[in-house]
């Protein structure tokens, strides 16, 4: 009765055996229906482009738009792959998410001397976290983001960036224009007290810093305020004069206005410290209104023409559409949320369209 018994429990371990090697067939992906479908081709730029925002928002239902028939080459001890199968491996890897392996499937037959992107590999990626992925060029974002229909100019309307132009650093330049001088003259004349016009101040402001002179500081009202500052606004003008001219003879225009604070203490004696320093020090640039609004005001009364997004260089615009998917991915607020899923709409709606 031995070899028979013998024989029962070899026949049951052969049986195992098989068993288990189905299963790690099944699983492993050896025959995936994918490998079944025909027409393959290779990875193009519309699919990496797919697999890139699905990335940085950490949103699979993106790489669906990538279709099974994509067949990423591989490379040196790396073997071809789905890049559909990159797509959801990579989230997993970011997120930790392994139930995302299960949508992975393995390109071909199994290799044992390249490394394969399978449900295993997924697993392992996932358990130990994977922060790389793939990037795509200036261009190709910035064409991207055109066809799903934004437009650097307008981006901000969806509430989670602010305006790609800058109207402050935009401001903040104008000293440097040439005719900068002839511009201020226009809008506010060139001599003559000004009215209580914060704008106005504004102008004189640069003009002062400009030409190194303090007509300018002293054609503003004297009792007019200046936000952010304690101090008024022709006393500031003076004082940031003085510091950059390096000029101490400008801290005595700047009265002391508080009788009850010690001298020393007083704007004039700052004032008369820095100009008197031997040391080097940061130049002052022109004062900026506390809002867009004014500032845009402050533009316009210069006729000059604030830039267009789109007229910025293109690593301006590529950092603006950056940014925007950084901001999507947040999800803090119901704001973020709804843009994710407008930007999400928009995506699975054009490559319907291409479709």
């Amino acid at each position: 009765m031995k070899p028979l018994s013998d024989w029962r429990i070899g026949k049951w371990r052969l049986s195992a055996l098989v068993l288990a090697f189905g299963l790690f067939i099944f699983l492993s992906g050896i025959t995936s229906w994918p490998d079944l479908l025909r027409g393959m081709r290779r990875v193009n730029q519309q699919d990496e482009l797919y697999r890139y925002v699905a990335q940085e928002l950490d949103e699979p239902s993106l790489c669906e738009e990538i279709p099974w028939s994509v067949e990423s080459p591989g490379g040196f001890f790396i073997a071809p792959s789905y890049e559909r199968s990159n797509c959801y491996s990579f989230i997993a890897g970011r997120t930790k998410n392994s139930w995302l392996c299960w949508k992975v499937q393995r390109l071909g037959y199994f290799r044992l001397l390249s490394r394969q992107t399978s449900m295993w590999s997924c697993l392992d990626g996932a358990w130990h976290g994977v922060y790389g992925g793939i990037a795509v060029s200036q261009e190709a974002l910035v064409a991207f983001f055109t066809r799903l229909g934004y437009d650097p100019d307008t981006l901000q309307l969806e509430g989670i960036t602010p305006p790609v132009v800058n109207v402050k650093d935009f401001y903040r330049q104008l000293p440097n224009r040439p005719d900068i001088i002839p511009r201020i003259e226009k809008a506010i004349g060139a001599s003559g007290s000004l009215a209580r016009d914060s704008n106005a101040a504004y102008l004189a402001d640069i003009a002062a810093l400009v030409t190194k002179t303090p007509a300018w500081c002293a054609r503003i009202p004297e009792d007019l305020p200046l936000a952010g500052q304690r101090a008024g606004f022709r006393d500031w003008c003076l004082f940031t004069l003085a510091t950059n001219t390096k000029n101490p003879e400008l801290c005595r225009l700047i009265p002391i206005r508080d009788n009850k604070i010690d001298p020393r203490l007083s704007l004039r004696a700052t004032c008369d410290f820095q100009a008197r320093s031997p040391h080097p020090s940061g130049q002052y640039g022109p004062e900026v209104a506390d809002t867009d609004d004014r500032t845009r005001a402050l533009i316009a009364m210069l006729h000059c023409e604030l830039p267009r997004a789109k007229d910025l260089p293109l690593g301006d615009v590529y950092a603006a559409y950056d940014r925007f998917l950084q901001e999507l991915n947040r999800r803090t607020d119901s704001q973020q949320a709804a843009a994710r899923q407008r930007f999400i709409a928009r995506v699975q709606a054009l490559h319907h369209d291409r479709s």
